[in-house]
């Protein structure tokens, strides 16, 4: 018997994905609509099936297997995508003390960058530009990766970077790995600078004029003096302790980067139409609850599912991928290490062994292999997208003639 996942029941209880797509949809992007489809569809016969059977001639045992969805807005394929992006990152990132920086705004600067992803994108040179500029004036090349987030623990609109950075890097004239640090002072100052002038010169892009709250910022004048206020105001930009090696950063950032913003275990019941979501606050150490309306939580849940193609990972110095080649085996060289042999990706089996303790493919009669007997394709998300549509318009079309009749 299949059992709905609890992200899950969020959008099915009630038909609250279907109402929300009613009264929201014309603002919704086709690829978070399609999105959302997906991760409905994970796991069920609508992604397809594999039909495995027993190896042993004398064992009639057949398992079925449904595809999954592969979806930003699935936690389940998350968890998966999770685990394959940090054993990736333990073959490349150099073995070294590396810091971790995390970059933020003013409150009252949140809304401008809410579901804007080309202006969420330029938030990570603005992020790295004091660090690489930094460096590669006293000729180093730093190692950097970061991270965006959109979101806070109650999954509010909270766009902030997340950094981690080698300290020290590659003297490109010698060879040789030079110590480097950065002073917070002027990593803030460059931060504040730089996204103060994004948010100037895309005063057209945002139109903050039309947001809840700023009518009265009719022209670029008063937009350049509400920017010049909120550059006065308290930026907050965390310098952690340095670590030897990468491995705890990784693991921080795995959580959140291929994950929807809210995993299923905070969602703890659904009652009255409310949801009632569970968070940790860093001001009181304390866990704390709040009740949410399901079309609020949905608003917000979606609200973080990346634009099609956006990466929420990315490298710089010699990490970056067009350096990345040349110079990485020159850190090792300088750092005296070992060139790690490239991990395999994690797969199904090998995740289902982590977590559950049993092989998905082992025969539970006789214990033999299974192997593949057959699949059937399952149906692309345009499909399910425009069934859905239509069920949502004969709903809409019955209750029309019902109301006719009984007037």
């Amino acid at each position: 018997m299949y059992i709905p996942r609890p992200a899950k029941l969020l959008f099915q209880h009630d038909h609250g994905w279907s109402k929300y797509l009613d009264k929201h949809g014309d603002i919704l992007s086709n690829w978070t609509k399609l999105a959302v489809e997906r991760m409905l569809a994970c796991g069920t016969c609508l992604m397809g099936v594999r039909r495995y059977c027993c190896a042993s001639s004398d064992c009639t045992h057949a398992r079925f297997f449904c595809q999954s969805c592969k979806s930003k807005a699935c936690s389940s394929c998350g968890l998966k995508a999770t685990e394959q992006w940090i054993a990736e990152q333990q073959h490349i990132l150099p073995d070294c003390d590396w810091q971790h920086i995390t970059f933020t705004m003013p409150h009252l600067l949140w809304p401008f960058f809410n579901n804007n992803w080309p202006l969420l994108n330029d938030l990570f040179r603005c992020a790295t530009r004091a660090m690489l500029r930094w460096a590669r004036r006293q000729g180093i090349e730093v190692g950097i990766f970061c991270a965006l987030h959109t979101y806070g623990r109650q999954l509010n609109q909270h766009p902030h970077i997340h950094v981690t950075v080698t300290r020290g890097g590659l003297d490109v004239k010698h060879n040789t790995w030079r110590q480097l640090f950065f002073k917070k002072k002027d990593v803030e100052q460059i931060w504040r600078n730089a996204v103060i002038y994004l948010l100037r010169v895309n005063y057209a892009r945002i139109n903050p004029g039309g947001l809840p709250g700023l009518g009265h910022i009719r022209n670029k004048e008063r937009w350049y003096r509400y920017l010049h206020a909120q550059y006065h105001r308290a930026w907050k930009v965390h310098f952690a302790k340095k670590t030897r090696g990468a491995w705890r950063s990784v693991k921080y950032l795995g959580r959140y980067l291929k994950r929807p913003p809210v995993a299923a275990s905070l969602l703890r019941h659904y009652r009255g139409g409310a949801v009632v979501h569970q968070y940790y606050d860093h001001r009181t150490q304390q866990y704390k609850r709040q009740k949410i309306s399901q079309e609020e939580m949905l608003q917000r849940y979606i609200s973080h599912i990346p634009a099609r193609h956006f990466k929420m990972v990315r490298y710089y110095g010699f990490l970056a991928n067009r350096k990345r080649g040349q110079l990485l085996p020159k850190v090792y060289e300088a750092l005296s290490m070992t060139v790690r042999d490239k991990p395999k990706r994690p797969g199904f089996a090998v995740l289902m062994k982590g977590f559950l303790g049993t092989d998905p493919y082992q025969c539970i009669l006789c214990g033999d292999r299974l192997r593949l007997a057959g699949a059937e394709a399952g149906r692309h998300a345009t499909e399910l997208l425009s069934a859905r549509l239509q069920r949502m318009e004969k709903k809409r079309w019955f209750q029309a003639s019902a109301l006719d009749q009984c007037a």
